[in-house]
């Protein structure tokens, strides 16, 4: 099995001379990282096509952490987990080094359970507390001569409840991401904003922001953004005097055709129809 480099730094606990590849779950490493006494600086970790996965818990400090071509900078509460296959480096801030449980499993189960609850592509989680998880690993790790297989039944409820955790706080916090999104759109209903531009502005991908958005709300945010352009169309029509090619204007649309047709699908009749049966007055420009 592929061994961690253990440093200084690290107090670990090696189980992987129980490995059973017939196990759906198999606990190699348990251990805490400290590199507070680092003076040397040398602490880093770098693994390509990772044979394993890992879960990891910042108690205290600081570092970087790319893998897979994303990069984080998880602090005091982050959690890192790192994919089997990936390619990953990591290691402390030298201005505030990290304190840090880990642990290291291998088999079909931490897969399934990390696709399951996890959202693809995403590898680090901010204010998660896991200390409960990796204090009780710890005790449990001190009756593993006597029966490891009780052990590794109990490491899968925590391991389970580790990422249900996970998945918790990161619907919470997609939420939010969905709420700043809309607040973004709400915000620039006479303007225009484009997805690349939100993205760029909450630091995620686009179809990241897409993704997030839809599940909060049912819809993509580009219809999102059109149905509140043309709410704020019929609130016009209504109760001012504009004319409908100044509306589509107002509210930048490509062109008043554009603006015709979508507000045709969205309303059933015309914007001039409209004014004409909800507004107690009309420009006589209107007419279409």
């Amino acid at each position: 099995m592929s061994a961690k480099k253990v440093y200084e730094s690290d107090r670990a606990i090696d189980l992987w001379r129980y490995y059973d590849e017939s196990e759906p779950l198999n606990v190699g490493m348990i251990g805490f990282t400290d590199c507070t006494a680092q003076v040397k600086g040398d602490y880093r970790v770098e693994r390509r096509d990772c044979r394993f996965t890992a879960i990891e818990y910042v108690r205290e400090g600081r570092g970087y952490f790319r893998i897979n071509g994303k990069e984080y900078r998880p602090c005091a509460g982050s959690v890192l987990v790192l994919t089997k296959g990936s390619d990953h480096v990591y290691y402390p801030d030298p201005e505030a080094p990290w304190k840090k449980d880990w642990v290291m499993v291998e088999g079909k189960l931490p897969e399934a359970l990390v696709a399951s609850y996890l959202p693809e592509g995403e590898y680090c989680f901010d204010n998660c507390d896991l200390s409960h998880i990796f204090d009780r690993l710890k005790t449990l790790a001190e009756e593993i001569p006597l029966n490891y297989i009780g052990f590794v039944d109990n490491a899968a409820l925590l391991l389970c409840d580790a990422l249900a955790s996970i998945k918790n706080l990161n619907r919470k916090k997609c939420n939010r991401i969905a709420l700043s999104i809309k607040s973004l759109l709400d915000a620039n209903i006479e303007g225009a904003v484009t997805i690349e531009e939100i993205a760029k502005e909450l630091h995620y991908s686009p179809n990241y922001v897409i993704r997030q958005f839809k599940e909060q709300y049912g819809c993509t945010p580009y219809k999102y953004y059109t149905d509140r352009k043309l709410k704020v169309a019929q609130l016009y029509l209504r109760n001012t005097d504009m004319s409908i090619s100044e509306i589509a204007e107002r509210l930048r649309f490509a062109d008043q055709h554009y603006f015709s047709n979508a507000f045709r699908q969205r309303c059933g009749m015309s914007a001039g129809e409209y004014r004409k049966k909800y507004a107690s007055f009309f420009d006589a420009r209107d007419g279409e």
